[in-house]
């Protein structure tokens, strides 16, 4: 078993250096260009008021130093994304080893896992903290609360997670109702209630001080609590982005529109399973499987059409299909073979997802430094569009060294940088600022992450050296 789980893992570690390739994409890149204004520490935490800060990661950067390589910069969530691989075996271990090799492989190699756990962000540390909550839970209540209460265990995984990022409160209540539930089967209400309450005290009050931390020095910025692209409720853009949690959940990302609708079925079958045995576990993947979105939904949260708002509905899904299908291993021949092939061909789907996707390199900035590098290699000047791709250029030439002024307004710049609407074709030659420019090269975005884009170079700039890439 443990040269399975080393294979497994390192299959896992593998395919998030191969998705962390190219530069920063929008998000990643404005949280190294916030690190950077603050200079120090400190400030991460009392100066950087905005939503895009996910504080353990944005200490990482200050500690990479600005300009780091992305590698540099994604070692963090690489590091933790792989972690999460060897935790959800020793989730699935509590059962058996199959158990645990089943959810170590699905882990490894799930699409959303590997892409949020190849980018520098805070999802990837925050999803490892949840993680563990859940292993040492799971633990706790199997030895029938016989060992040492994990109190203090569990508060202090819940503040890293808090301040990795803050959607990690959505586990948080999940584990809360998951307990509480446990301990009332178990227990007569009164008593039930004091245990829960015994157990989880001081995570609620670390959970209370890290939003303190955060919204008081928020409450006492001149600016407030700062928020980037914010989109307002919509049902159709949250159900868009359930239908991509859950595809790139289980390597479905390639498949056509109405898998997800068939995987939705068979996990809603799951749930019924698990709930009609009756066991603990099943109200924390109702919780996280159907009270997150449905929560979210009654409450009217923007931005939720973004997948990675459900990473805990995710996380479950990946948890309950291990525990099903690794039940199914252990079955008569015909139930034996139906899981095989669930678990084979979500296995292979899903490295077929993450191939294709980390070659799109989630848009890669990168390239459009080097293509200006190539032809300017002195240095030079772009004019942009609007605001969101000066991190992700600064970024860039930064890393690279290159030096690359940065224009919003005319006169007309040698290069051209243009967001371009998803999957939206990017015109051969434009006109700014009555100068005409001819199209050098266009990058794609990842499902997941990245920005659309195109670089343009003025019609009349002479190549000094080679040729950009295209």
């Amino acid at each position: 078993m443990a040269l399975a789980l080393t294979a497994i893992t390192l299959l896992g570690l593998a395919l998030r250096l191969w998705s962390a390739r190219g530069g920063l994409w929008v998000d990643e890149a404005w949280s190294a260009v916030m690190v950077e204004r603050t200079r120090t520490p400190l400030g991460i935490f009392t100066a950087i008021n905005h939503d895009n800060n996910h504080h353990l990661n944005s200490l990482w950067m200050w500690l990479c130093g600005y300009g780091a390589p992305p590698l540099a910069l994604r070692a963090l969530s690489i590091a933790t994304g792989t972690a999460t691989i060897l935790v959800a075996a020793g989730i699935g271990a509590q059962r058996s080893g199959r158990h645990a090799l089943v959810a170590a492989a699905l882990f490894a190699v799930s699409p959303i896992m590997v892409d949020y756990g190849s980018e520098a962000r805070g999802y990837m540390p925050m999803l490892l903290a949840l993680m563990t909550m859940v292993w040492i839970v799971q633990r706790w209540l199997a030895a029938a609360e016989d060992t040492r209460w994990p109190r203090w265990r569990l508060a202090a995984l819940a503040t890293l997670g808090l301040f990795s990022q803050l959607t990690m409160v959505f586990g948080l209540c999940a584990i809360t109702l998951w307990i509480a539930v446990a301990l009332r089967n178990r227990h007569p209400a009164d008593v039930a209630t004091a245990r829960t309450i015994r157990l989880l005290l001081p995570t609620i009050v670390a959970t209370a001080a890290v939003f303190g931390v955060v919204l008081g020095a928020a409450a006492v910025s001149p600016t407030g609590m700062q928020v980037g692209d914010y989109v307002a409720f919509s049902p159709a853009a949250m159900g868009h982005a359930l239908v991509m949690m859950v595809a790139s959940s289980v390597g479905g990302l390639a498949a056509p529109a109405w898998f997800a609708g068939v995987v939705t079925i068979g996990i809603g079958l799951a749930l019924v399973a698990i709930v009609r045995r009756r066991e603990p576990v099943a109200i924390f993947y109702l919780v996280a499987i159907v009270g997150l979105p449905l929560g979210l939904a009654v409450l009217r949260v923007g931005n939720t059409g973004m997948p990675r708002y459900f990473l805990l509905s995710s996380l479950a899904i990946l948890v309950l299909l291990a525990h099903l299908l690794a039940d199914g291993l252990g079955k008569h021949r015909t139930i034996r073979f139906v899981s095989m092939v669930i678990l084979a061909t979500i296995v292979v789907a899903s490295i077929r997802d993450d191939l294709s996707q980390s070659t799109l390199r989630r848009g890669d900035t990168g390239a459009a430094i080097a293509a200006m590098a190539a032809l300017d290699p002195s240095g030079a000047t772009v004019l942009v569009d609007h605001l969101r791709p000066i991190a992700t250029l600064r970024v860039g030439a930064a890393e690279r060294g290159y030096p690359l002024s940065i224009a919003q307004d005319c006169p007309a710049a040698e290069f051209l940088h243009v967001d371009l609407d998803d999957d939206a074709p990017a015109a051969s030659t434009v006109v700014r600022c009555a100068a005409r420019y001819r199209l050098l090269i266009v990058r794609r975005r990842a499902l997941l992450s990245g920005v659309d884009w195109a670089l343009y170079a003025r019609g009349d700039l002479p190549e000094k050296r080679g040729r950009a890439p295209r």
